[in-house]
């Protein structure tokens, strides 16, 4: 996993994640509507979305084989909630390959990460994850998330 901020300079990032911020820093991403945007085909996209942040003890976190998420903050705010690996992770679905998604019910050695606009967060295949998590109160946040497929790094 790598958190970070969308000021960094580039130079220290893989190809794939200066892919990624270009994507970000190329549009307006305010005013894209929620939705599927194309970058490299299969390889590598960003899905816009807006949701209600909740309480993590609402939430199952969410775990990815084949696609790194970078969650990019557009407007609010959010804590993620995140683990290093599946060890004691109790599944609560079977891992779906088309979507590449399986939920997890519990993720131990979780730490917990606030984004804010700006910031980023890489989260690499069977890394389980909880994003859209309240800071303080139930707040509407606006975010893309860019799928790069491990193959790319």
């Amino acid at each position: 996993m790598i958190f970070g901020d969308i000021k960094q300079p580039l130079a220290m990032f893989p190809s794939v994640f200066k892919q990624a911020i270009t994507f970000i820093n190329s549009h307006d991403l305010a005013a894209l509507e929620n939705g599927r945007y194309e970058i490299d085909g299969e390889r590598m996209f960003a899905n816009v979305m807006s949701f209600e942040t909740q309480a993590a003890a609402n939430k199952q976190g969410e775990v990815h084989q084949q696609y790194i998420d970078f969650q990019y903050l557009i407007s609010g705010e959010e804590r993620i909630d995140v683990s290093l690996n599946l060890v004691g992770c109790v599944p609560a679905t079977d891992y779906d390959i088309d979507n590449d998604f399986a939920l997890v019910e519990t993720m131990p050695n979780t730490s917990s990460l606030l984004l804010k606009p700006g910031m980023f967060l890489a989260i690499f295949p069977h890394q389980p994850h909880k994003p859209g998590c309240v800071i303080t109160a139930p707040t509407v946040i606006k975010k893309v998330v860019i799928k790069i497929h491990k193959d790319c790094l």
